[in-house]
């Protein structure tokens, strides 16, 4: 039987690693100090990548790699490049710039002793081509209309950047230029972004965006979990079966996209077997204490689901506990660690392989029971996936 300590400390290793800094501190370093930090990263993967062979491999394939670049520009795409020949999850290089940079640092900055990993924020995920993946409940882009599928063109007139966009803008509005459908016009959108801590945003969203559903005469929970790295959103989900999600007959948890970091002893939230227990006052009042879900389950997943997700993801379907709905998942297991550079920019690498139950996940992922495919450029807010997932569970026998 493995420790807390070592499950916990597996937990992490699948979700991210070792990360300090201030956020304050800019890049620095003239353009000629990109053969140093090409360098570094080449010394930190030979040293760390959790197939040393292939480590020292790529290691002296890229040597000098820094030496041939110009701009910093160009060194983060060439630097992505190479890593991406590694061929591995959990690896990456990440600036300031870049949304998960701040992530990273709100899942590991408290350890660390980094005391804030606030950014201003509309509270929505987007892809790389402006398409708005998430939009989280009760966030300022819920309020100001901006929906699921909406392309975000310009922020302000300038080309749209998920993080500079609304640097230093927090309690000032944005006009957000939306492309909406492939063939109109795009639409002027005006939102407010607030500084927060990603964490606690994440937070806010699935308690807020955790609620019952009327479906098909059955009333039906719906999670939404952007992270669970962290107890506290293990907590929150608790909380809400315990109490608000309480008359539902089934549950849908949405794992898609986001964060992985779930703890195995996760998958112990539906476990049946846990007995319920019921506490006796001495005014003779009794009070359920309950916090199982032991209804019928339909988890969400798509090529976003990673990491813990995916463990527990294929733990629950193993033990044919729920049913998976949507897109296979993204096959991403390995264990990652982070890195600081000299120049405060992120090297993320994997450094351990992991099994589950004895199976490599890693480039594999997770089949879904119910394939559903997902078109989210222009989708108007429709959701397919989470319409399927809502109409099984509302078909489910009452538990």
């Amino acid at each position: 039987m493995p420790r807390s300590s070592d499950i916990a400390f597996a937990a992490c290793l699948l979700l991210g690693g070792i990360l300090a800094f201030a956020t304050s501190t800019p890049l620095a370093g003239p353009e000629g100090s990109f053969d140093s930090l090409g360098q570094e990263i080449t010394r930190i993967v030979r040293a760390n990548f959790y197939d040393a062979k292939t480590g020292e491999a790529w290691a002296v394939s890229h040597e000098h790699y820094g030496s041939r670049v110009a701009s910093r520009s160009e060194f983060i795409i060439k630097t992505r490049e190479a890593l991406a020949q590694l061929k591995a999850s959990h690896t990456g290089y990440y600036t300031p710039v870049d949304p998960r940079y701040f992530g990273l640092l709100s899942i590991f900055g408290e350890a660390l002793g980094v005391r804030s990993a606030q950014v201003d924020s509309i509270g929505a995920d987007f892809t790389d081509e402006g398409f708005t993946r998430v939009v989280f409940p009760g966030g300022p882009a819920e309020k100001a209309g901006l929906r699921r599928g909406d392309q975000i063109l310009k922020a302000d007139g300038k080309p749209f950047e998920p993080v500079l966009s609304f640097k230093d803008r927090a309690g000032r509005p944005v006009v957000l230029s939306v492309q909406r459908t492939a063939d109109t016009l795009p639409v002027e959108i005006r939102v407010t972004p607030r500084k927060i801590d990603p964490g606690q945003e994440w937070l806010e969203a699935q308690v807020a965006g955790s609620t019952l559903i009327e479906r098909g005469g059955a009333t039906v929970a719906y999670v939404p979990l952007f992270s669970c790295a962290g107890e506290r959103y293990m907590e929150a989900l608790h909380d809400a079966i315990g109490g608000k999600l309480q008359k539902a007959s089934a549950l849908v948890l949405d794992f898609r996209d986001g964060w992985g970091g779930c703890n195995p002893e996760f998958v112990n939230i539906f476990n049946k077997t846990v007995p319920a227990l019921t506490s006796i006052g001495r005014d003779g009042k009794a009070q359920l204490l309950d916090p199982q879900w032991r209804g019928a389950l339909y988890l969400l997943i798509n090529g976003g689901t990673r990491s813990g997700k995916e463990v527990v993801s294929y733990a629950l379907q193993e033990s044919r506990r729920a049913v998976l709905v949507g897109e296979r998942s993204a096959g991403a297991v390995l264990g990652g660690k982070c890195f600081l550079l000299s120049d405060r920019s992120l090297l993320y690498l994997a450094v351990a392989d992991f099994r589950v139950d004895g199976e490599r996940l890693e480039g594999v992922g997770v089949a879904p029971d119910v394939r559903v495919p997902d078109v989210l450029p222009y989708a108007g807010g429709s959701d397919p996936q989470r319409d399927k997932a809502l109409d099984l569970a509302a078909k489910s026998p009452a538990r």
